[in-house]
């Protein structure tokens, strides 16, 4: 189960720009922010309790923390720059900056998952599957 949030469109919606950077990340709708909107409608078929969302929330907000503070201004920058022209940023990431993001991201799926009822990831994952489906042919 704790695989099934690992590309989740919008979950992760507060990290888009870190989600390029994390090894093994590659869902193109968390990893572009030109494909922001498409998440939102995939969180909105999981019917998401208020609570739900905003716990997801908090959990956002300290994900992108954590993040902000691995990455050196330069990065940062880099980031932004990215961000503004809808293309992946180049960090050129040390091992230690890229292990703290993989760390980051297994806890704030986790910590997401954990919000999830059994119906609510059993959605996830068909729209994972249905995602991995429509990119991979």
């Amino acid at each position: 189960m704790k695989r099934v949030l690992f590309l989740l469109p919008g979950v992760v919606a507060v990290i888009f720009a870190a989600a390029p950077m994390i090894p093994g990340f590659h869902n193109a709708a968390v990893a572009s922010p030109a494909h922001a909107g498409e998440g939102h409608s995939e969180m909105d078929k999981l019917n998401l309790t208020s609570d739900q969302k905003a716990q997801i929330k908090q959990i956002h907000q300290s994900a992108k923390q954590q993040i902000d503070a691995i990455l050196t201004p330069e990065q940062k920058a880099q980031q932004q720059q990215a961000r503004q022209q809808h293309t992946k940023p180049q960090l050129n990431l040390s091992a230690d900056q890229k292990r703290q993001l993989k760390q980051i991201r297994e806890s704030t799926e986790s910590q997401i998952n954990a919000l999830l009822t059994p119906q609510q990831q059993q959605q996830l994952q068909q729209m994972h599957a249905q995602h991995h489906q429509q990119h991979s042919s």
